[in-house]
Protein backbone atom coordinates (compact mmCIF):
# COMPACT_ATOMS: atom_id res chain seq x y z
CA UNK A 1 0.00 0.00 0.00
CA UNK A 2 1.50 3.61 -0.85
CA UNK A 3 2.35 5.73 1.59
CA UNK A 4 0.37 8.93 2.55
CA UNK A 5 2.98 11.85 0.87
CA UNK A 6 4.35 13.55 3.30
CA UNK A 7 2.44 17.17 4.05
CA UNK A 8 5.96 19.08 4.68
CA UNK A 9 7.29 18.34 1.41
CA UNK A 10 6.18 19.57 -2.06
CA UNK A 11 4.64 17.30 -4.31
CA UNK A 12 5.58 17.94 -8.28
CA UNK A 13 2.71 19.69 -10.37
CA UNK A 14 3.74 18.74 -13.68
CA UNK A 15 5.41 15.27 -13.23
CA UNK A 16 3.84 13.30 -16.52
CA UNK A 17 3.58 16.35 -18.44
CA UNK A 18 6.87 18.14 -18.51
CA UNK A 19 8.91 15.52 -17.57
CA UNK A 20 8.38 11.55 -16.96
CA UNK A 21 6.87 10.82 -13.42
CA UNK A 22 8.05 7.06 -12.74
CA UNK A 23 11.52 7.32 -11.35
CA UNK A 24 13.75 5.24 -13.12
CA UNK A 25 12.25 7.00 -16.83
CA UNK A 26 13.18 10.49 -15.49
CA UNK A 27 16.78 9.70 -14.43
CA UNK A 28 17.11 8.64 -17.76
CA UNK A 29 15.90 11.19 -19.50
CA UNK A 30 17.84 13.48 -17.37
CA UNK A 31 20.75 11.55 -18.25
CA UNK A 32 20.12 11.34 -21.90
CA UNK A 33 19.59 15.14 -22.08
CA UNK A 34 22.82 15.94 -20.36
CA UNK A 35 25.04 13.90 -22.33
CA UNK A 36 23.28 14.71 -25.64
CA UNK A 37 25.58 14.64 -28.41
CA UNK A 38 29.00 14.80 -26.20
CA UNK A 39 30.46 11.24 -27.22
CA UNK A 40 32.35 10.02 -24.02
CA UNK A 41 31.44 13.50 -22.39
CA UNK A 42 33.41 14.49 -19.22
CA UNK A 43 33.51 17.94 -17.38
CA UNK A 44 35.73 20.22 -18.38
CA UNK A 45 36.13 23.92 -18.37
CA UNK A 46 35.50 26.37 -15.77
CA UNK A 47 32.32 26.44 -13.55
CA UNK A 48 30.04 29.56 -14.19
CA UNK A 49 28.47 31.45 -11.79
CA UNK A 50 24.80 31.46 -13.45
CA UNK A 51 23.24 29.59 -15.92
CA UNK A 52 20.43 30.37 -18.09
CA UNK A 53 18.45 27.16 -18.83
CA UNK A 54 14.77 26.87 -20.70
CA UNK A 55 12.01 25.64 -18.53
CA UNK A 56 9.75 23.53 -21.06
CA UNK A 57 8.79 19.86 -21.23
CA UNK A 58 11.83 17.73 -21.58
CA UNK A 59 10.56 16.63 -25.33
CA UNK A 60 11.32 20.31 -26.28
CA UNK A 61 13.78 21.91 -24.42
CA UNK A 62 15.31 19.01 -22.37
CA UNK A 63 18.53 18.73 -24.35
CA UNK A 64 19.46 22.44 -23.85
CA UNK A 65 18.32 22.09 -19.86
CA UNK A 66 21.10 19.49 -20.22
CA UNK A 67 23.36 21.43 -21.76
CA UNK A 68 22.81 24.52 -19.38
CA UNK A 69 23.56 22.23 -16.44
CA UNK A 70 26.62 20.68 -17.83
CA UNK A 71 28.69 23.26 -17.45
CA UNK A 72 27.98 23.19 -13.45
CA UNK A 73 29.46 19.71 -13.87
CA UNK A 74 32.58 20.25 -12.44
CA UNK A 75 31.58 22.49 -9.59
CA UNK A 76 30.29 21.57 -5.95
CA UNK A 77 27.80 24.28 -5.17
CA UNK A 78 26.45 23.57 -1.66
CA UNK A 79 23.23 26.07 -2.79
CA UNK A 80 21.44 26.23 -5.94
CA UNK A 81 19.41 29.31 -6.05
CA UNK A 82 16.91 28.64 -8.87
CA UNK A 83 14.87 32.06 -10.19
CA UNK A 84 11.42 31.51 -12.28
CA UNK A 85 9.05 33.99 -13.96
CA UNK A 86 5.39 33.29 -12.43
CA UNK A 87 3.52 31.48 -15.22
CA UNK A 88 -0.25 31.36 -13.80
CA UNK A 89 -0.25 32.93 -10.12
CA UNK A 90 0.10 37.29 -9.90
CA UNK A 91 1.50 38.63 -6.95
CA UNK A 92 4.05 41.08 -5.73
CA UNK A 93 7.58 40.42 -4.87
CA UNK A 94 9.51 37.44 -4.61
CA UNK A 95 7.50 34.25 -3.37
CA UNK A 96 9.41 31.05 -1.70
CA UNK A 97 7.18 27.78 -0.17
CA UNK A 98 6.96 27.25 3.07
CA UNK A 99 7.57 23.55 2.67
CA UNK A 100 10.84 21.78 3.50
CA UNK A 101 11.57 20.36 0.11
CA UNK A 102 10.49 18.98 -3.04
CA UNK A 103 9.61 14.77 -3.44
CA UNK A 104 10.40 14.41 -6.82
CA UNK A 105 9.81 10.64 -8.67
CA UNK A 106 12.58 8.85 -6.59
CA UNK A 107 14.35 11.70 -4.96
CA UNK A 108 13.77 14.67 -2.93
CA UNK A 109 15.30 17.98 -3.17
CA UNK A 110 15.93 19.84 0.31
CA UNK A 111 15.05 23.61 0.54
CA UNK A 112 18.21 25.73 2.08
CA UNK A 113 15.80 26.66 5.10
CA UNK A 114 18.65 28.39 6.73
CA UNK A 115 19.13 30.77 3.26
CA UNK A 116 15.81 31.41 2.77
CA UNK A 117 14.74 32.60 6.58
CA UNK A 118 17.86 35.14 5.91
CA UNK A 119 15.69 36.42 2.86
CA UNK A 120 12.37 36.87 4.30
CA UNK A 121 14.29 38.55 7.67
CA UNK A 122 15.47 41.15 5.06
CA UNK A 123 12.35 41.72 3.82
CA UNK A 124 13.69 40.91 0.37
CA UNK A 125 11.36 37.53 0.02
CA UNK A 126 7.87 36.43 1.39
CA UNK A 127 6.23 32.93 1.53
CA UNK A 128 3.73 32.36 -1.05
CA UNK A 129 2.63 28.77 -1.42
CA UNK A 130 0.28 29.56 -4.26
CA UNK A 131 3.39 31.22 -6.19
CA UNK A 132 4.44 27.35 -6.46
CA UNK A 133 1.39 25.33 -6.74
CA UNK A 134 1.44 25.43 -10.59
CA UNK A 135 4.71 26.84 -11.54
CA UNK A 136 7.34 24.39 -13.69
CA UNK A 137 10.12 26.81 -13.91
CA UNK A 138 11.64 25.82 -10.93
CA UNK A 139 10.18 21.82 -11.03
CA UNK A 140 11.74 21.30 -14.52
CA UNK A 141 15.54 21.89 -13.39
CA UNK A 142 15.45 19.54 -10.34
CA UNK A 143 16.04 16.33 -12.27
CA UNK A 144 19.09 18.04 -13.52
CA UNK A 145 20.25 19.27 -10.27
CA UNK A 146 19.66 15.74 -8.44
CA UNK A 147 21.78 14.02 -11.25
CA UNK A 148 24.95 16.46 -10.97
CA UNK A 149 24.79 18.03 -7.34
CA UNK A 150 22.86 15.58 -5.17
CA UNK A 151 23.95 17.17 -2.11
CA UNK A 152 23.13 20.46 -3.00
CA UNK A 153 20.16 22.23 -1.64
CA UNK A 154 17.86 24.71 -3.64
CA UNK A 155 16.40 28.27 -2.70
CA UNK A 156 13.51 28.14 -4.64
CA UNK A 157 12.50 31.67 -5.92
CA UNK A 158 9.50 32.87 -8.25
CA UNK A 159 9.46 36.78 -9.43
CA UNK A 160 5.89 38.51 -9.50
CA UNK A 161 5.35 42.31 -9.96
CA UNK A 162 9.23 42.79 -8.68
CA UNK A 163 11.49 45.38 -9.55
CA UNK A 164 15.03 45.23 -11.34
CA UNK A 165 16.48 46.35 -8.26
CA UNK A 166 14.56 44.10 -5.99
CA UNK A 167 15.42 40.97 -7.58
CA UNK A 168 19.63 42.44 -8.20
CA UNK A 169 19.36 43.16 -3.92
CA UNK A 170 17.78 39.64 -3.53
CA UNK A 171 20.62 38.02 -6.13
CA UNK A 172 23.43 39.70 -3.73
CA UNK A 173 22.14 38.92 -0.67
CA UNK A 174 22.41 35.33 -1.54
CA UNK A 175 25.62 36.00 -2.71
CA UNK A 176 27.13 36.73 -0.01
CA UNK A 177 25.65 33.79 2.27
CA UNK A 178 28.60 31.92 0.08
CA UNK A 179 28.95 30.82 -3.01
CA UNK A 180 25.52 29.70 -4.60
CA UNK A 181 25.07 28.62 -7.82
CA UNK A 182 22.30 30.54 -9.94
CA UNK A 183 20.23 29.08 -12.12
CA UNK A 184 17.79 31.48 -14.49
CA UNK A 185 14.82 29.67 -15.65
CA UNK A 186 13.47 30.81 -18.85
CA UNK A 187 12.22 30.15 -22.12
CA UNK A 188 12.64 32.76 -25.38
CA UNK A 189 9.97 34.18 -27.41
CA UNK A 190 6.91 32.57 -27.61
CA UNK A 191 4.30 31.85 -30.22
CA UNK A 192 5.74 33.91 -33.19
CA UNK A 193 6.50 32.38 -36.58
CA UNK A 194 9.57 30.63 -36.79
CA UNK A 195 10.86 32.99 -39.02
CA UNK A 196 9.78 36.01 -36.53
CA UNK A 197 10.98 33.80 -33.67
CA UNK A 198 14.43 33.22 -34.68
CA UNK A 199 15.38 37.02 -35.44
CA UNK A 200 13.41 37.92 -31.49
CA UNK A 201 15.75 34.90 -30.49
CA UNK A 202 19.11 36.47 -32.73
CA UNK A 203 18.27 39.62 -31.26
CA UNK A 204 18.24 38.57 -27.64
CA UNK A 205 21.82 36.35 -27.96
CA UNK A 206 22.98 39.32 -28.96
CA UNK A 207 21.69 42.08 -26.11
CA UNK A 208 23.05 39.22 -23.48
CA UNK A 209 26.49 38.73 -25.28
CA UNK A 210 27.10 42.29 -25.52
CA UNK A 211 26.63 43.30 -22.33
CA UNK A 212 22.91 44.49 -22.30
CA UNK A 213 21.08 42.29 -20.87
CA UNK A 214 19.34 44.51 -18.30
CA UNK A 215 17.09 45.49 -21.20
CA UNK A 216 15.64 42.31 -21.88
CA UNK A 217 11.96 42.30 -21.31
CA UNK A 218 9.47 39.72 -21.39
CA UNK A 219 8.93 39.90 -25.35
CA UNK A 220 12.34 38.55 -25.23
CA UNK A 221 12.16 36.08 -22.46
CA UNK A 222 9.72 34.76 -20.14
CA UNK A 223 12.26 34.99 -17.26
CA UNK A 224 13.35 38.67 -17.80
CA UNK A 225 13.22 39.52 -14.86
CA UNK A 226 15.57 36.84 -13.54
CA UNK A 227 18.05 37.59 -16.00
CA UNK A 228 17.54 41.31 -15.52
CA UNK A 229 18.03 41.50 -12.12
CA UNK A 230 20.83 39.33 -12.20
CA UNK A 231 23.10 41.25 -14.70
CA UNK A 232 21.67 44.48 -12.57
CA UNK A 233 23.19 43.01 -9.50
CA UNK A 234 26.59 43.39 -7.88
CA UNK A 235 27.04 39.54 -8.38
CA UNK A 236 26.16 39.41 -11.85
CA UNK A 237 27.67 42.78 -13.56
CA UNK A 238 30.25 42.46 -15.94
CA UNK A 239 30.21 38.49 -16.17
CA UNK A 240 31.32 36.90 -19.63
CA UNK A 241 28.14 35.13 -20.90
CA UNK A 242 28.66 31.81 -23.49
CA UNK A 243 26.48 30.54 -25.62
CA UNK A 244 25.76 26.89 -25.42
CA UNK A 245 23.03 26.38 -27.31
CA UNK A 246 20.08 27.63 -29.05
CA UNK A 247 16.78 26.03 -30.83
CA UNK A 248 12.73 26.19 -31.53
CA UNK A 249 9.90 23.83 -30.83
CA UNK A 250 9.68 23.89 -34.65
CA UNK A 251 12.31 21.74 -34.48
CA UNK A 252 10.40 19.13 -32.84
CA UNK A 253 6.61 19.51 -33.99
CA UNK A 254 7.44 21.01 -37.25
CA UNK A 255 4.89 23.36 -37.04
CA UNK A 256 6.58 26.77 -37.85
CA UNK A 257 3.49 29.13 -37.31
CA UNK A 258 3.63 29.20 -33.76
CA UNK A 259 6.37 28.21 -31.70
CA UNK A 260 9.08 29.14 -28.97
CA UNK A 261 12.42 29.56 -28.46
CA UNK A 262 15.27 28.18 -25.75
CA UNK A 263 18.27 29.28 -25.02
CA UNK A 264 20.71 28.05 -22.95
CA UNK A 265 23.99 30.44 -21.69
CA UNK A 266 26.13 30.17 -18.98
CA UNK A 267 27.65 33.32 -17.02
CA UNK A 268 31.58 33.18 -15.84
CA UNK A 269 33.65 35.23 -14.20
CA UNK A 270 36.33 37.55 -16.60
CA UNK A 271 38.95 35.96 -15.45
CA UNK A 272 37.34 32.29 -16.19
CA UNK A 273 39.52 30.36 -19.10
CA UNK A 274 35.77 29.06 -20.91
CA UNK A 275 37.11 28.28 -24.31
CA UNK A 276 37.92 24.16 -24.24
CA UNK A 277 40.37 23.17 -26.54
CA UNK A 278 38.78 21.77 -29.21
CA UNK A 279 37.16 25.30 -29.86
CA UNK A 280 40.53 27.00 -30.00
CA UNK A 281 41.95 24.86 -31.85
CA UNK A 282 39.07 25.38 -34.56
CA UNK A 283 39.22 29.62 -34.04
CA UNK A 284 43.04 29.10 -34.51
CA UNK A 285 42.17 26.65 -38.01
CA UNK A 286 39.85 29.37 -39.00
CA UNK A 287 42.43 32.59 -38.43
CA UNK A 288 45.22 30.07 -40.34
CA UNK A 289 42.79 29.70 -43.33
CA UNK A 290 41.60 33.03 -43.36
CA UNK A 291 45.22 34.45 -43.68
CA UNK A 292 46.28 32.14 -46.24
CA UNK A 293 43.43 32.72 -48.27
CA UNK A 294 43.88 36.63 -48.19
CA UNK A 295 47.18 37.06 -48.68
CA UNK A 296 46.63 34.62 -51.73
CA UNK A 297 43.59 35.34 -53.12
CA UNK A 298 42.91 39.02 -51.88
CA UNK A 299 39.61 37.74 -50.00
CA UNK A 300 39.45 35.78 -46.74
CA UNK A 301 37.34 32.26 -47.69
CA UNK A 302 34.02 31.86 -47.42
CA UNK A 303 32.67 31.17 -43.69
CA UNK A 304 29.47 29.25 -42.81
CA UNK A 305 29.23 30.49 -39.45
CA UNK A 306 26.84 27.29 -39.04
CA UNK A 307 29.74 24.54 -39.27
CA UNK A 308 30.62 25.98 -36.06
CA UNK A 309 29.59 24.72 -32.43
CA UNK A 310 27.03 27.69 -30.38
CA UNK A 311 29.68 28.76 -28.25
CA UNK A 312 31.93 30.35 -30.92
CA UNK A 313 29.06 31.87 -32.46
CA UNK A 314 28.11 33.62 -30.18
CA UNK A 315 29.33 37.46 -29.68
CA UNK A 316 32.54 38.12 -28.21
CA UNK A 317 35.47 40.44 -28.53
CA UNK A 318 38.49 39.43 -30.58
CA UNK A 319 42.46 40.53 -31.23
CA UNK A 320 44.30 39.03 -33.61
CA UNK A 321 48.10 39.02 -32.74
CA UNK A 322 51.06 37.84 -35.45
CA UNK A 323 54.52 37.09 -34.84
CA UNK A 324 57.50 36.35 -36.73
CA UNK A 325 60.77 35.17 -35.22
CA UNK A 326 59.27 35.42 -31.88
CA UNK A 327 58.59 39.68 -32.72
CA UNK A 328 55.40 41.51 -33.63
CA UNK A 329 54.32 41.50 -37.18
CA UNK A 330 50.59 43.12 -36.37
CA UNK A 331 48.07 43.32 -34.09
CA UNK A 332 44.19 43.94 -34.53
CA UNK A 333 41.43 43.53 -32.74
CA UNK A 334 37.67 44.67 -31.41
CA UNK A 335 37.44 46.28 -27.66
CA UNK A 336 34.07 45.26 -27.71
CA UNK A 337 31.81 41.97 -28.57
CA UNK A 338 29.57 43.06 -31.73
CA UNK A 339 29.32 40.07 -33.63
CA UNK A 340 29.78 36.35 -33.33
CA UNK A 341 33.08 35.47 -32.45
CA UNK A 342 34.22 33.28 -35.03
CA UNK A 343 33.26 35.93 -37.85
CA UNK A 344 35.20 38.67 -35.51
CA UNK A 345 38.57 36.22 -35.80
CA UNK A 346 37.89 35.68 -39.05
CA UNK A 347 37.71 39.69 -40.13
CA UNK A 348 40.48 40.91 -37.52
CA UNK A 349 42.99 38.48 -39.07
CA UNK A 350 42.76 40.28 -42.33
CA UNK A 351 42.94 43.27 -40.37
CA UNK A 352 46.23 42.82 -38.53
CA UNK A 353 47.60 40.78 -41.47
CA UNK A 354 47.01 44.26 -43.93
CA UNK A 355 45.85 47.21 -41.54
CA UNK A 356 48.30 47.69 -38.92
CA UNK A 357 49.65 51.20 -39.32
CA UNK A 358 53.15 50.11 -37.93
CA UNK A 359 53.76 47.12 -40.89
CA UNK A 360 53.42 46.77 -44.87
CA UNK A 361 50.73 44.15 -45.41
CA UNK A 362 51.85 40.94 -45.14
CA UNK A 363 52.82 38.81 -48.45
CA UNK A 364 51.84 35.21 -49.05
CA UNK A 365 55.37 34.19 -48.75
CA UNK A 366 55.17 35.49 -44.78
CA UNK A 367 52.76 33.12 -43.73
CA UNK A 368 54.40 30.06 -43.52
CA UNK A 369 56.74 31.50 -41.03
CA UNK A 370 54.73 33.47 -38.86
CA UNK A 371 52.61 32.55 -35.74
CA UNK A 372 49.00 33.35 -34.48
CA UNK A 373 48.03 34.49 -31.27
CA UNK A 374 44.32 34.74 -30.56
CA UNK A 375 42.87 36.63 -27.52
CA UNK A 376 38.65 36.67 -26.55
CA UNK A 377 38.27 39.63 -24.30
CA UNK A 378 35.95 39.84 -21.51
CA UNK A 379 33.40 42.62 -20.80
CA UNK A 380 35.41 45.83 -20.00
CA UNK A 381 34.58 47.97 -16.64
CA UNK A 382 35.85 51.66 -15.67
CA UNK A 383 38.13 51.95 -13.09
CA UNK A 384 37.50 54.38 -10.11
CA UNK A 385 41.08 56.17 -8.52
CA UNK A 386 41.95 59.35 -6.60
CA UNK A 387 44.97 59.76 -8.13
CA UNK A 388 47.90 58.05 -10.09
CA UNK A 389 49.27 56.23 -7.33
CA UNK A 390 45.43 54.80 -6.57
CA UNK A 391 45.45 53.77 -9.88
CA UNK A 392 48.43 51.54 -9.90
CA UNK A 393 47.59 50.12 -6.87
CA UNK A 394 44.03 48.38 -8.25
CA UNK A 395 46.03 46.94 -11.30
CA UNK A 396 47.47 43.21 -11.12
CA UNK A 397 49.90 42.39 -13.56
CA UNK A 398 49.42 39.73 -16.29
CA UNK A 399 45.84 39.47 -15.14
CA UNK A 400 44.69 43.31 -16.59
CA UNK A 401 44.15 44.56 -20.01
CA UNK A 402 43.76 48.03 -20.15
CA UNK A 403 42.22 50.82 -22.10
CA UNK A 404 43.42 54.46 -21.85
CA UNK A 405 41.39 56.85 -22.97
CA UNK A 406 41.91 61.08 -22.63
CA UNK A 407 40.58 63.66 -25.23
CA UNK A 408 40.80 62.24 -28.55
CA UNK A 409 43.51 60.05 -27.99
CA UNK A 410 43.57 56.37 -27.00
CA UNK A 411 45.90 53.70 -26.23
CA UNK A 412 45.14 49.37 -25.72
CA UNK A 413 47.47 46.90 -23.74
CA UNK A 414 46.69 43.23 -23.52
CA UNK A 415 47.17 41.52 -20.61
CA UNK A 416 50.32 39.74 -22.66
CA UNK A 417 52.12 42.69 -22.51
CA UNK A 418 52.96 42.15 -18.77
CA UNK A 419 55.39 39.88 -20.39
CA UNK A 420 57.68 42.63 -21.27
CA UNK A 421 56.63 45.04 -19.11
CA UNK A 422 55.87 43.22 -15.46
CA UNK A 423 56.79 46.55 -13.25
CA UNK A 424 53.09 48.55 -13.44
CA UNK A 425 54.45 51.94 -13.35
CA UNK A 426 56.19 50.98 -16.60
CA UNK A 427 53.52 49.23 -17.92
CA UNK A 428 51.48 52.33 -17.64
CA UNK A 429 53.93 54.68 -18.87
CA UNK A 430 54.46 52.99 -22.12
CA UNK A 431 50.64 52.82 -22.50
CA UNK A 432 50.51 56.78 -22.63
CA UNK A 433 52.80 56.71 -24.50
CA UNK A 434 51.16 54.24 -26.63
CA UNK A 435 48.19 56.79 -26.62
CA UNK A 436 50.33 59.85 -28.39
CA UNK A 437 50.82 61.03 -24.42
CA UNK A 438 53.47 61.91 -22.58
CA UNK A 439 54.68 59.16 -20.27
CA UNK A 440 54.84 61.62 -17.21
CA UNK A 441 50.98 62.89 -18.31
CA UNK A 442 48.20 63.13 -15.62
CA UNK A 443 44.33 64.44 -16.01
CA UNK A 444 41.51 64.87 -14.41
CA UNK A 445 39.95 63.88 -17.36
CA UNK A 446 41.80 60.66 -17.60
CA UNK A 447 39.75 57.38 -18.29
CA UNK A 448 40.11 53.79 -17.61
CA UNK A 449 38.90 50.16 -18.57
CA UNK A 450 39.91 47.63 -17.37
CA UNK A 451 39.46 43.92 -18.79
CA UNK A 452 40.70 40.33 -18.50
CA UNK A 453 41.71 38.12 -22.27
CA UNK A 454 41.93 34.68 -22.78
CA UNK A 455 44.58 33.83 -25.14
CA UNK A 456 45.68 31.19 -26.89
CA UNK A 457 48.31 30.37 -29.95
CA UNK A 458 49.72 27.75 -32.31
CA UNK A 459 52.41 25.97 -31.19
CA UNK A 460 56.03 27.56 -31.43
Amino acid sequence: MDSEPDPLMRQPAVAGTFYPAEPDALWSEAESCITRGTSGWRPEGSVPRAIISPHAGYRFSGWLTGAAWRATARGQPSTIVILSPSHAHSFDGIALPSQKGYAMPGFDVMIDRSVTNSLVQAGLAHVEDAAHDREHGIETQLAFLHRLHPRARVVPLVIGNATQDQVAAAIDHLAAQGQPLFVLSSDLSHFLTRDAADAKDAETAKLLETSRGTILTPRHACGAAAITGFLASATGAGLRVSRLAMASSADVTGDTSRTVGYGAWALFDTTDEIIIPRHREMLLKAARQTLESFTRRGKPPNLDETSFPQALRGHAASFITLQKNGRLRGCIGSLAAHQPLVRDVSENTVKAASDDPRFKPLSADEVPGLRLKIAVLSPSAPMTFANQADLLSQLTPHRDGMILRDGGKRGVFLPMVWESLPDPAEFLTALKVKAGLPGDYWSGTLEIHRFCAESFAEPD
